[in-house]
């Protein structure tokens, strides 16, 4: 499994009924991956998702930096 599907198996887990789309940029020269992570709106949750994500990316080793954007049209 590469970065890019591990990263979004992990997404999904987390924010699946909240999920509109990923976008994937990089590796650049500090990061491995950088994610954009669509949402139809930000679960109450959403520090707690996150930090589950994050942490599981870094026990891999993997340095992912992970941004998200709320999509009003979706929402």
């Amino acid at each position: 499994m590469d970065l890019k599907e591990f990263t979004t198996n992990l997404v999904k887990e987390e924010f699946g009924k909240y999920l509109v789309d990923l976008r994937f940029s990089g590796p650049y020269e500090d990061e491995d991956l950088d994610v954009d992570v669509i949402l139809k709106e930000k679960p109450i949750d959403f520090e707690e998702r996150m930090l589950d994500v994050f942490r599981q990316l870094l026990d891999s080793d993997f340095e992912v930096l992970i941004d998200y954007i709320v999509d009003d049209e979706h929402g």
